[in-house]
Formats: C-alpha cells, structure tokens, sequence
C-alpha cells in the first residue's frame, strides 16, 4: 500500500533535510546498476512506487533513474532523424580540473570515479566533440530520468509558441489557459511564469516538501497517485503571496503551468508540441520519455527522461554546434537572447528565496541571475539547469561548451566542477 500524503510528505522532507550526511555514509555503491535488480524488487517498485523512493538517496532511486517509465504513463517522443555522430577527442585537462568539495579537494577525475560522489554519468562536449566521457553507474544507451533539468524543455516549448505568434509573453497567462481563469494565476504574465516569478505561495524546497498541506509538497503526491487530488486541483488552489515579477521563486507549479499554457495555445499534447517543434528535428540516438500525471498531463517539471548523450545535443541546440545535431535550426539568436540577457536586476535574483541555494552548490557567487527555466545565468552568458540528486545540464555557447550528468546524491557536489571547468581556459574564454 501507497504511503498516505501526510506520512509520505514528511518523509520527503526529512530526506531533503538529513541530505548532508549522505556522501559520508553512502548506503550503496552506484556500481550496483550493473548487477540489476530482482524480479521481486522490480515487481515491488513498479507496484508501490512512491514519492519517497524517488526521492531517496538509495537503492530504489538507482533502479527508477533508469526505469521512470515503469513508474509512470508515458509519452514516448520517437527519434526521427539518423543519430548525429560524435567525434570522440579526449582533451588533455580536463580530469585535472580541481573543486573543494565535501570528499575533499579532488581533481575531476578523482571525484567522478570516487564511489561516494554518486556519479552515474558524465559528459563533456566542446566545438561538438566528446572531450570526456564516462559511466560509472549507468550503460551509455540507458534513458534516464532528468528530474527538474527538464524544466527548460517545457521552456524552449513555449519560447517556440512565442515565435509562432501563439503566445504573447507579456500577455496573462489567463488569456490562454481557460481553467485560470478566476484563479490566482489568472493575470500573471506568461514572462513571469517562465522565470519563476510568479508571486505565488508555492516554493520548492525542504521545509515546504515537509509540509503535506503546502502546494509544493501536494504538487508532488498528486502526480505520483498518492493523494486524492489531481495536478490541475493543486495549482489552482495557489494564492498570491507577491507582486508578480517580485523576485525568483524556484516553483515546479510554473513549470507545469507551462505545460498547459503550450497545450492550450497550441490545441495539441505536450508531447506532441515538443515532438514537432523540437525532437523531430534533432539528430538523437533515442526517443525522450515523457511520463505523465495520473490525469494525463506531462509532467515536465522533473519526470522525463533522456539519454545522456542526447541531453548533450539538446545543450548544444543553444551553441553555434547546433547544426551538428539538428536538421534544422530549432533555437534562433531571438531564443537565445532571451534566454542568456533578459530585463531582470541581480536583485531580483538574489533578494528572492531561491538564488541562495544554487550559488551555494555551485560554490560560486558570481551568479547574475536566472530565467526561461534557467536556475543560474552568468556574465559571460553561460547558463545552468539542476535537478534532484544531482542531474543537470550546463552550456557555454560562446565556448561551444556543453556539459551533462547524471547522478545519485542529494548534496549536487558535482556542480562545484561547472564553472572551474567553463572557465579553466581549456575550451577558450
């Protein structure tokens, strides 16, 4: 039997909150993918898979990184185009990058194949060449589960849409999704939502995942089937806290309420807008898996996945390596700009509730702020999306720089080695 969404809230908070402990006391090695899984464990999992697991630093978060569609209903988005091929050219350096962590200060090499570091892939691609390349803890044709790094696939969705002139981004987003309407997200500019700045009570994080009466936590349990209420019933149960574009306010709601807005403003499923404006043009090794609510909504706020290398080549659709992996231009120098210089102040970012987090795992305050879905944006115009347990994608487009990675450990350490790498002069400046 499920966990009821009281006990199962609190435990995800207690997760959240006891995280720091978890490099020192590793409780599995990721080496344990190769081994597989019982048919009873799997069995198990697949029955009574809830939000906990997924959450969890353990075992059954190692199975469900890599078995998300067993989890849940899924969209398959097919590949459709021949794979683009990789020139593999192991760039000298590059594993001898160092970062301060909490294993120590450790080369990247030595971190990567340290056991307690939780990696289960790493890829780093420079001018559209594999220059490192390893799986420690998953096959390299595995598909896995992206947690919020797939935020910025329902971003560039919706940047698409406002390019087609189905979307105006100054416009509430109550014009285009009818069930808003007499709710709090009724006159909230669709620009707002794109960078989480909606004003509203919903916030990501330990103490509100803690909460099983917060819209955060109620968000999550309702997707898993754990609770009574649907996703759509949560959302519209969020009420103004601020001022719209107020302050960034990291909040898987605005992500979801993406998803609604590019269905309603396009008349077709996610999937299949991101199909058609996306996937059926890029040059992957596979399909994206886009796993579904209970009530059939994509739940592109952290329940997708992806192969590792064609994560990368999504990366690379917002460098000038671009044409390399797609069949034609997907993300425009409009796109591109919005995305790397928009009209928010370093205030902004920081004076919210969020920015403090990610500069702390990225061990590094230079950040200048985030938007389109994008948890950290610098100067130099490189960009930065995470996601539970360690998953993210970073991108230098004036570096032709792409980095992805998988992992299993609540802590993120590996994003300390994203901007020492960008900036260590191996890949220009």
């Amino acid at each position: 039997m499920k966990l009821s969404k009281y006990l199962l809230a609190g435990l995800c908070g207690a997760m959240f909150a006891a995280g720091s402990g978890w490099a020192e006391e590793t409780p599995f090695s990721v080496e344990q993918a190769f081994d597989g899984y019982t048919a009873e464990e799997a069995r198990d999992w697949v029955r009574d898979f809830s939000l906990a697991d997924a959450l969890a630093a353990g075992r059954s978060a190692l199975w469900f990184g890599t078995n998300g569609s067993q989890v849940f209903p899924t969209a398959i988005i097919p590949s459709r185009n021949p794979p683009s091929p990789f020139e593999v050219w192991a760039r000298a350096g590059v594993g001898e990058v160092s970062a301060e962590t909490d294993l120590g200060a450790l080369t990247f090499d030595a971190f990567v194949s340290d056991p307690r570091s939780g990696m289960r892939g790493v890829l780093v691609v420079h001018q559209g060449k594999i220059v490192y390349e390893t799986y420690p803890g998953m096959l390299q044709t595995d598909a896995h589960v992206t947690a919020s790094a797939s935020k910025i696939f329902a971003a560039l969705v919706v940047d698409k849409l406002i390019e087609e002139g189905l979307i105006d981004e100054n416009a509430a987003i109550g014009r285009y999704v009818d069930e808003f309407v007499g709710s709090a997200w009724e006159d909230i500019p669709v620009v707002d939502v794109l960078d989480m700045s909606t004003g509203l009570d919903a916030i990501d994080g330990p103490a509100y995942f803690a909460d099983p009466t917060n819209i955060s936590a109620r968000l999550l349990t309702a997707e898993m089937g754990d609770s009574d209420e649907s996703m759509l019933d949560v959302l519209l149960d969020a009420e103004a806290a601020a001022a719209p574009g107020t302050g960034f306010t990291y909040s898987s709601i605005a992500t979801q309420a993406l998803v609604l807005l590019a269905e309603a403003a396009s008349g077709d499923p996610w999937a299949q807008v991101f199909d058609s404006r996306i996937w059926a043009h890029v040059k992957s090794d596979g399909p994206v898996q886009a796993h579904m609510t209970p009530d059939g909504i994509v739940a592109a706020h952290g329940f997708m996945s992806i192969g590792l290398r064609d994560l990368a080549r999504y990366g690379m659709l917002f460098t000038p390596s671009q044409h390399q992996v797609a069949v034609r231009e997907i993300v425009t120098d409009e796109i591109l700009e919005r995305t790397r210089s928009y009209g928010r102040t370093v205030e902004w970012y920081r004076n919210g509730p969020s920015a403090e987090k990610f500069m702390e795992r990225l061990g590094d305050n230079s950040v200048r702020g985030a938007g389109r879905q994008w948890d950290a944006i610098w100067e130099d115009g490189d960009f930065f999306k995470s996601g539970l347990n360690t998953q993210g994608i970073c991108v230098s487009p004036d570096r032709k720089l792409v980095i992805v990675y998988f992992a299993v450990d609540p802590k993120q350490q590996f994003q300390k080695y994203l901007r020492p790498l960008a900036t260590s002069g191996l890949f220009g400046e």
